[in-house]
């Protein structure tokens, strides 16, 4: 089974090991995963959304040791993946504002790590696209995935701002970039990208079992991906104090399995 949606590093509180995630997936029937990293959304001392508040932009990792400390975390991730004996695949989450502060490009940063692809969270990262840097950054990573045959995986949700027509002419622009939209949401938008677009996928990381009957329905059984969003579903359930040890996920994802659900279903 290969999961498509997952995360290792650190999520608000707790801190997601790579060899933890990685070893309860594989107990839980997973060979393969494609990830990122959480660390990705800590704010930097160069963030916008710190200029008013000097207490914490003091307190932040500058925007280079951000990107540095990710890169090596990344690189230890795939060391552990070898080690657990799962097929893990990086997918380099892609912040705007960390590109304008250091002057980084897409090319660059996909050349100095084997990246496999993208991750878009415009939620998270509250992506503009009416701001010129950010569609020419977009563009970038789009033309980049469809020359290269990266994977680019987009947040997805009911506000506007992730909807998933968000990045509608991109997608249009580069039918040969992979596009997988992430939760299936909403579902109407979703159903209309997958009618349009045949480069698009969809994923069941926290989809409600109806929407995907109703995505299989309209006869798109093969453009729908197995993602779990594990640990996330880990901690929106057990909301933990400390990080979770390896036993503790290995038996989270047990216990779920064994009273009837699903992975992406919390």
């Amino acid at each position: 089974m290969t999961d498509y949606h997952i995360h290792i590093g650190q999520f608000d509180k707790v801190y997601y090991y790579a060899d933890r995630v990685f070893s309860a997936l594989k107990a839980c029937g997973v060979e393969e995963v494609w990830f990122s990293s959480t660390t990705s959304c800590i704010f930097f001392k160069e963030c916008p959304a710190l200029e008013n508040n000097p207490e914490l932009q003091a307190a932040a990792p500058s925007a280079k040791d951000l990107y540095d400390g990710i890169f090596e975390e990344v690189g230890n991730a795939l060391c552990a993946a070898k080690e657990t004996g799962i097929k893990a695949h990086a997918l380099y989450w892609c912040l705007p504002d960390m590109h304008k502060a250091l002057g980084l490009s897409v090319e660059n940063v996909m050349k100095n790590f084997p990246y496999e692809g993208f991750k878009i969270h415009p939620f998270a990262q509250r992506w503009n696209l009416s701001d010129s840097f950010t569609v020419a950054f977009a563009e970038e990573i789009f033309s980049y995935a469809e020359k290269n045959g990266k994977r680019i995986l987009i947040h997805c949700g009911e506000d506007a701002i992730c909807s998933p027509l968000l990045f509608e002419k991109q997608i249009a622009g580069h039918p040969g970039a992979v596009v997988q939209l992430a939760h299936c949401r909403p579902l109407k938008e979703t159903l209309y990208m997958l009618k349009n677009y045949p480069n698009t996928f969809c994923d069941t990381a926290f989809a409600e079992r109806l929407e995907i009957e109703k995505i299989n329905e309209a006869g798109f059984p093969e453009r729908i991906l197995y993602g779990s969003d594990f640990p996330v579903t880990h901690y929106k359930k057990i909301w933990p104090e400390s990080d979770p040890t390896q036993e503790e996920l290995a038996e989270f994802l047990k216990d779920y399995r064994n009273n009837g659900g699903n992975l992406y279903e919390m």
